[in-house]
């Protein structure tokens, strides 16, 4: 097929780089001019030492790009969305009958939406084309073909096996699903934990904390992602447990760097400026806080997340507060 990306980041180049090797005609397009041409030139997937973008893969800084593609697939920070979506729309570009794979991750902090439908909102054609990628997957180790296992999900389940189909290989897994509802949360806010799981780390605990963080924060996200309309199992599959497990525990999780970085005692804008990368959990934070208070659902982990990031809390404080509370039976 032949299939553009939106978003030129690790992520985006890594996926744009196995649909290449899969044999699929790809375009990647870069928002920033500069970097499209230092891209173009280097053929280095951003952040990934030594990690080759292929070619014959396409990059520009061109929208058009996507004009004559048969899938777009959305790799853009959740924040830059919705702009780039109208950007898109104001070049006139028609998305009906183009399959739209999103990977992008977050909740929008004003509107409370999902990617999905987002670009549902914006493009109402593209209603039952859309399936959203996610699943336990770092770039940096899918760039070196190590084995890793995600998911496509779609509420047309012809879709979500066409997504597959153009992704699976030797060394990436995809298996379907209809619940993107409950995939979407799940990679969303797996993020928010991913900084708790980092915090955990920069005050230097140790496995028994961080395994609470994980355990405890998959209740949360059960809570609050079935009273949302995701299905319960999915919280314990790839999206879920599997995304949450990769994101609080890896060396490569930038929520997880970015959560150490300030329990070691740099505010949040030190920390981002000192990532140079998005971390995605920072505004999905704000959009969790704002979820738990419109459901009226108890959300102590996220809670004190959004307190250490955006009303000062020390992250020891935060810590002592979760271990404080009153007791409770654990279901």
């Amino acid at each position: 097929m032949k299939i553009s990306v939106l978003g030129a980041g690790s992520w985006g180049t890594t996926l744009a780089c196995v649909l290449s090797d899969n044999g699929h005609d790809v375009s990647v397009w870069e928002f920033d001019k500069a970097a499209a041409d230092k891209l173009n030139r280097e053929r280095m997937i951003p952040f990934i030492g030594g990690a080759e973008i292929p070619a014959n893969v396409i990059i520009s800084n061109n929208l058009n790009i996507i004009s004559s593609c048969e899938a777009v697939l959305i790799v853009v920070p959740s924040h830059f969305l919705r702009s780039t979506l109208y950007s898109v729309k104001k070049s006139g570009i028609n998305l009906k009958d183009k399959l739209i794979i999103s990977a992008t991750k977050g909740i929008e902090n004003d509107s409370l939406l999902r990617p999905s439908e987002i670009v549902e909102e914006i493009f109402p054609e593209t209603k039952d084309l859309i399936v959203a990628l996610s699943g336990p997957s770092h770039a940096e180790e899918v760039s070196k073909k190590m084995p890793t296992a995600i998911v496509s999900a779609s509420k047309n389940e012809k879709n979500a096996v066409l997504c597959r189909d153009l992704f699976m290989n030797d060394y990436l897994r995809v298996y379907t699903q209809d619940d993107i509802i409950g995939v979407e949360l799940g990679a969303s806010l797996k993020n928010v934990f991913a900084i708790a799981g980092g915090i955990i780390d920069g005050l230097s605990f140790g496995d028994n904390t961080k395994a609470a963080i994980v355990s405890r924060g998959l209740k949360e996200l059960v809570n609050l992602g079935v009273l949302l309309g995701g299905d319960k199992n999915t919280f314990y599959g790839l999206s879920g447990v599997g995304d949450l497990m990769v994101t609080c525990f890896s060396k490569h999780s930038r929520n997880r760097s970015l959560g150490e970085t300030i329990a070691k005692g740099k505010t949040l804008q030190e920390a981002e400026k000192n990532l140079k990368m998005v971390a995605e959990g920072v505004k999905t934070a704000i959009s969790a806080y704002e979820l738990g208070k419109k459901y009226k659902v108890e959300l102590p982990i996220i809670n004190e997340v959004y307190n250490v990031l955006f009303k000062n809390k020390s992250a020891k404080q935060a810590v002592i507060d979760l271990m404080t509370r009153a007791p409770k039976a654990e279901i």
